[in-house]
């Protein structure tokens, strides 16, 4: 018999599901469920436990622990329901955990998408082995989360490192570091709408342009970590979301702004990685909320 934790990464557009043995490591990954076909959290959740029993039920070795989830937040305080989520209407303000758990025996937790993500890359991916793990998502919209000791820091009220939504320049700092600020920086350069998957092959054909606008993106996420990096002296900053798979074209403008507001003991030592595992880090996060 081996037993194993449910992890789910609920995501604007798409569901990944998984199951993680006690050591960390998924053992099994189901194929992606779109959430377009959903108008309700119920109907959701409906076909979450279903996926998930069977998934155990077809091992025919597997005993299940418990489920985790990983949502987009904010989360109330007690990490049981979501709140404000306009790109998940479905479960806008929805008791996910109770609606979830009339599906199974076994406990079911919740936290953050972003924190869950971090969780995951500090046990089994780029943060394994240090005990002060930073992680940011760059993406549609700009994740934080903060893991100590494999632990999530989740703040007095459910709501620690929610930090794209502090003010920066005349917005805040999601609008100068996601997909649509790399967007709107190739169009102030260019002058022409690229779309984010456009920028980033024109960048691979070393366009300047493109270039440019992706250098742009990685100084606005460097003077947000550059807090970060003062409040909480994290030992790696691990970088995933879409926009990871664009590292190379924005590494070297976010670490020249970083490392100049280093103190001396720090410099040439903080890491700044991109994230190991993919697609798997949430789902392996989600799963790990349960001990």
């Amino acid at each position: 018999m081996i037993y194993v934790r449910a992890g789910i990464d609920i995501g604007g557009t798409k569901i990944r599901i998984g199951l993680v043995d006690d050591s960390g490591n998924l053992v099994e990954l189901a194929d992606k469920i779109a959430m377009s076909q959903f108008s309700h959290g119920d109907d959701i959740m409906a076909a979450i436990a279903d996926k998930i029993k069977a998934m155990v039920n077809e091992s025919g070795g597997f005993e299940l622990r418990g489920v985790g989830v990983g949502a987009p937040g904010p989360l109330n305080d007690t990490h049981d329901a979501v709140m404000e989520t306009p790109n998940t209407p479905a479960i806008q303000n929805y008791p996910l955990v109770a609606r979830l758990q009339t599906h199974f025996e076994v406990p079911v937790k919740m936290n953050n998408d972003a924190n869950v993500f971090v969780l995951g890359e500090a046990v089994s991916g780029a943060g394994k082995g240090e005990s002060l793990v930073y992680g940011i998502t760059l993406g549609t919209g700009y994740g934080h989360g903060f893991v100590w000791d494999g632990r999530i820091l989740s703040g007095a009220h459910g709501t620690a490192t929610e930090y794209g939504l502090a003010p920066y320049n005349d917005g805040t700092f999601e609008d100068y570091a996601s997909g649509p600020a790399l967007e709107r920086n190739y169009k102030s350069i260019s002058g022409v709408d690229k779309s984010g998957l456009q920028i980033y092959e024109l960048a691979q054909a070393d366009d300047p342009d493109a270039l440019a606008a992706w250098s742009l993106l990685g100084r606005s996420v460097g003077h947000s970590l550059v807090y970060v990096n003062h409040l909480l002296d994290p030992g790696i900053i691990v970088i995933g979301g879409s926009l990871a798979a664009g590292f190379d074209f924005f590494i070297d403008s976010l670490r020249e702004v970083v490392d100049a507001h280093l103190f001396s003991n720090q410099k040439g030592r903080l890491r700044i990685e991109p994230a190991a595992l993919g697609d798997a880090a949430p789902v392996i996060g989600s799963a790990l909320l349960i001990q």
